[in-house]
């Protein structure tokens, strides 16, 4: 059975997530993570607040990101399991792959800027670079 990570950013990446993941995979049998990297908060903040408070702060802000896919995947009958992390984006995913075994990474292709557009900084780029050639999980930049 196939392993597929979609990490979402954002809800523009959650509608187009959506669009390409049902169109790839309704009827398969798949393995499909959800998942919503949450940057970590500075040291500075995380000093006033307790640590339960800034989990709960991160997991409240990383479904409200996955909630709109999670629903279109659940209408169109395809399972899923999500998750939510923190830390660098590029870092966590490339371990959360590996550790899950994955066999593809859906990512969002380069359209913003010049440096994105020639493959420098996108999130494909660096998690190319992270994996490496010999990881054995296909990067796939589609939505």
């Amino acid at each position: 059975m196939m392993h597929v990570l979609v990490p979402v950013s954002d809800s523009s990446d959650a509608e187009c997530a959506a669009k390409h993941v049902i169109d790839r995979y309704l009827g398969q049998s798949v393995v499909l993570y959800l998942v919503n990297v949450q940057l970590p908060i500075s040291k500075f903040v995380s000093r006033y607040v307790n640590r339960k408070q800034l989990e709960a702060f991160h997991q409240e802000s990383g479904m409200e990101v996955l909630q709109p896919l999670m629903d279109k995947l659940d209408a169109a009958g395809i399972s899923h399991q999500e998750k939510i992390l923190v830390g660098h984006k590029a870092e966590v995913i490339a371990q959360f792959a590996r550790e899950h075994y994955c066999d593809q990474i859906m990512v969002p292709k380069n359209k913003n800027s010049v440096f994105e557009s020639l493959g420098l900084a996108s999130i494909g780029s660096q998690l190319r670079h992270l994996i490496g050639a010999d990881g054995h999980c296909d990067i796939s930049e589609v939505y």
